[in-house]
């Protein structure tokens, strides 16, 4: 049997400089019922579909989507907790998607693996996070407990910051029944770095609005 994980592009690397690669939160409704019935489509010839990390969260196609998972649905970033990175040059991270800048805990040719990933803030970040390091929409939802904001490597690089997860099935549903969707506009390019990404901000619109350019 054959396996396909399929993730989000996100805003780093070659995709922070051309931000016309990402989807727009709202695309989210279309590609969340497109997944769902490729899942269903590709196990019927042997192909397991495994959505990512940052394909999110708690919408109508979440159990067809994650039902065969331990908890049957989406169970919050798995940085630092059931994910290890590390880097060329030795430094350990929660996730290898995410920036070295903030989230290397140290480096294996200074110290022990299971020091770093027992002690180290910067990988239990995920193990340690509340609802209240949560902000924005993500802050209020009925999901907060849970999700924790989804996918942090997908917050940071749009915001510079964990806890606001724009990408989300059950955020842009709620958002089209009051009419309205998010949008995201890069507002700060990505400086050139390795693991480097720009800076975004989100305004809210009404869906009546014509496409975004």
């Amino acid at each position: 049997m054959g396996a396909w994980q399929v993730a989000l592009t996100v805003a780093m690397g070659n995709a922070a400089d051309r931000p016309e690669l990402l989807l727009q939160p709202y695309d989210v409704l279309e590609l969340m019922p497109a997944l769902a019935a490729a899942k269903v489509a590709l196990e019927r010839r042997g192909i397991i579909l495994y959505p990512g990390n940052n394909i999110g969260y708690f919408g109508p196609h979440e159990s067809t989507l994650r039902g065969g998972s331990r908890l049957g649905h989406y169970g919050s970033c798995g940085a630092g907790r059931s994910v290890v990175g590390i880097e060329s040059n030795g430094d350990v991270k929660g996730c290898p998607s995410l920036p070295s800048n903030p989230y290397a805990g140290g480096n294996v040719r200074q110290s022990r693996l299971v020091e770093i990933w027992e002690r180290a803030p910067a990988l239990r970040f995920t193990r340690d996070r509340g609802t209240s390091d949560l902000w924005g929409y993500c802050h209020d939802c009925y999901y907060a407990a849970e999700c924790k904001g989804g996918c942090t490597w997908t917050s940071h690089t749009l915001f510079g910051r964990a806890g606001n997860n724009p990408y989300c099935h059950h955020r842009a549903l709620d958002f089209a029944a009051r009419g309205q969707r998010e949008v995201l506009r890069q507002v700060a390019p990505a400086p050139g770095d390795p693991f480097d990404h720009g800076r975004f901000e989100l305004t809210v619109e009404p869906i009546s609005k014509g496409p975004t350019s």
